[in-house]
Parts: C-alpha cells; structure tokens; sequence
C-alpha cells in the first residue's frame, strides 16, 4: 500500500509511482515475501540509513512496530535530514526535540552508523 498526499493506492506487479520531492507519504505490505524496486534520486546517505534502520531491527533493537528508542531516532534523523524526515510531528518540531536529545543519546551510546553492519 501506498499513501501519497493523503491518497491510499495499492499497486498491483509491473505498476510505477514517482513520489515528489518533499511529499510526505507511506509505503508497506501486509504480505510476506513481497518485493519492491525503489530508487531514490538523488541517493545521497540512503543505502546507510536503510542498513543502520534495518540492522537494528534485526538486532531486535525495535518495539513491537519495528520502531527505535526515541533517542536512538532523533540521532538516526538528524544524521539522515537530507534524505528522509518523518511525516509528523512538524519539521520544526523534529528539528527542535532531536537537537535536545540527540547528544543524550550519543551519551548514552547510540550512534548513527554502525559500521560493524555496513552502516
């Protein structure tokens, strides 16, 4: 399923979607084993925020939802601003709460990378 501008669309095999720049949206699946192919233009850090996002949940350092600690997200978002920012709280909003608690998550040991992972 795909939301994009508050519009929900499932795409069927061989079907294409292009999602603006700086259009929030929402992707998943309910069904195993399906597969995506997805670019993003320009790339910039976006393989290194899949690998830490994802090795995390492999580690089982995830809620229930495959969610991150909140301190271990506001260091994830501020290092991967420039590719990917939540859809809510407002951008200001993010920006002002990670910038309080990312150092708190520094100290206490969570990083951006994990370059033990790849990441």
């Amino acid at each position: 399923m795909v939301v994009v501008e508050g519009e929900e669309r499932a795409y069927g095999e061989g079907e294409n979607f292009v999602v603006p720049p700086g259009v929030p949206h929402e992707m998943w699946t309910e069904e195993a084993g399906t597969r995506m192919y997805w670019q993003i233009r320009p790339a910039l850090k976006t393989e290194a925020f899949f690998e830490t996002v994802w090795g995390l949940a492999e580690d089982g350092k995830t809620n229930e939802r495959g969610v991150q600690n909140l301190l271990q997200v506001a260091i994830i978002f501020r290092e991967y601003a420039g590719e990917f920012r939540l859809a809510r709280p407002p951008w200001p909003v993010q920006r002002a709460l990670f910038a309080l608690l990312a150092p708190l998550g520094r100290l206490l040991g969570y990083k951006a990378r994990y370059p033990e992972r790849g990441g």
